[in-house]
């Protein structure tokens, strides 16, 4: 049988991005103060999704060649967190935004740029432990017979 850790991570990625989407944006209008939709805006599903699966594709190709210290997996988090907040703050927010609003008319790119990017920087600090509860999870899926290493 062969090797099916890139298609776990893939699956995982999409998973997860689904979920992070969801969990963001109904924590964010319930602190809002209003849910006008249970599953919320469309185009910040389209935004995490793309980064999502990259980075945890990769992931589990690499925990499934290789044991991971604890040490590792927390730089890995530290990687993870900071490329799919990037990622789906600049990028993958103008696509999200093209594909939903048909167009890049009214929004201003050179500003998503640089607020994503900013945002990356400034949300590390939580999305750091986010990114390696997930981290960990896939690694356990990938290596089930692994204990927590040091």
């Amino acid at each position: 049988m062969k090797n099916l850790a890139w298609l776990k991570g893939l699956i995982f990625g999409i998973l997860s991005s689904l979920f992070s989407a969801w969990l963001v944006m109904f924590f964010g209008q319930i602190l809002a103060d209003g849910l006008m939709s249970f599953w919320g805006e469309l185009w910040l599903y389209y935004a995490v999704i793309i980064p999502f699966a990259i980075a945890f594709t990769i992931l589990g190709v690499y925990f499934d060649k290789n044991e991971v210290t604890n040490k590792k997996r927390w730089m890995i988090s530290l990687l993870c967190a900071f490329f799919v907040t990037w990622f789906s703050g600049t990028i993958g927010a103008i696509f999200g935004e093209a594909i939903v609003r048909g167009g890049l008319d009214t929004l201003p790119i050179e500003d998503v740029l640089i607020w994503g990017t900013i945002y990356a920087f400034i949300l590390l600090p939580i999305t750091i432990f986010y990114a390696r509860f997930l981290v960990e999870f896939l690694y356990h899926i990938i290596r089930p017979e692994l204990k927590v290493s040091s």
